[in-house]
């Protein structure tokens, strides 16, 4: 009998923390072709149309965009350029193709002042900063052109190798670890995702061919001052070492308006895809596993 073969993945912003990772996970199961920026230039749309021509791929995943929230709030031009053109483009040749788009999404497409529960699917969007906008305005780009898409919202990535950039996760850990003063919010509330735990659930969904919007986090919340302090707990780190502090005073000077409460429930993920989510102790002791791993190797000179 013959193998069927696997499905063929287009991922556009693969040099990035989650494409890296969705390269060195998805690789052994789906074909993976990814260009990076430097040799295909997603602005230039003739020649992403001939890339798509070319590969025909099962499915296109778009997790290229601007992501740093004040840049995008000082360059709002590059942000909708990033975050909704492009994509928009994309899904709509796509749906001429007959190939689905899957689109990854954010919290910060909500307003963060839902202090007393996490925010469904069915909430209504309300987003503040530019961030939130543009991603909102792709989210409806990427639905609305096609009902085969795919929109998986999230919150708070964080990998254990990513040499690139130093995601909340990372940099908190090297404070401590080196000793020195790290400050947390006490206020801010989250479900920060483990970047692997994402992907295995990107994994599930594309080979279920869902469709619709789902949101992927943690099970659980917790603070931001909650998060560094179970990082503080699964290393042994010197929990004094952590100050406090409180989001308005955090983020007073900072160019774009942030969320509060952010966090998202996952409830409607989970029921259709068990076991693949987890709490933030348990993917915690992940990225403590795989940090412990990657340091121990040694160097080559």
């Amino acid at each position: 009998m013959s193998q069927t073969p696997p499905k063929k993945l287009i991922v556009y912003g693969i040099t990035g923390l989650l494409g890296s990772r969705i390269w060195q996970l998805c690789s052994p199961r789906f074909k993976i072709i990814g260009p990076p920026h430097t040799l295909l230039n997603l602005a230039d749309f003739k020649r992403v149309k001939e890339h798509i021509n070319d590969t025909l791929p099962d499915r296109i995943i778009y997790v290229a965009g601007l992501t740093k929230v004040d840049e995008a709030e000082k360059n709002p031009k590059l942000a909708y350029k990033l975050n909704f053109e492009i994509p928009a483009k994309i899904a709509s040749f796509a749906k001429k193709k007959r190939i689905p788009l899957l689109y990854v999404s954010t919290d910060a497409i909500f307003d963060g002042r839902k202090y007393d529960r996490a925010y469904t699917e069915r909430d209504k969007p309300n987003p503040i900063s530019v961030y939130g906008k543009s991603k909102l305005a792709g989210e409806q780009a990427i639905i609305s052109a096609s009902a085969t898409n795919l929109i998986l919202r999230t919150i708070m990535l964080y990998s254990a190798n990513y040499p690139h950039k130093k995601d909340f996760a990372r940099t908190a850990y090297e404070s401590l670890k080196n000793h020195q003063t790290f400050t947390a919010i006490a206020d801010q509330i989250i479900n920060p995702t483990f970047v692997d735990d994402f992907v295995n659930a990107m994994t599930a969904a594309i080979e279920k061919n869902a469709r619709g919007i789902y949101h992927v986090a943690a099970i659980d919340h917790t603070t931001n001052l909650g998060f560094v302090k179970k990082i503080a707990k699964i290393f042994n780190f010197n929990k004094n070492l952590i100050t406090k502090t409180y989001f308005d005073e955090f983020f007073q000077n900072k160019p774009a308006p942030r969320t509060k409460y952010c966090r998202l429930d996952t409830t409607k993920f989970q029921k259709q895809f068990k076991g693949i989510l987890k709490s933030t102790e348990q993917s915690l002791a992940e990225f403590k596993k795989q940090i412990e791993s990657v340091e121990s190797e040694p160097i080559s000179l």
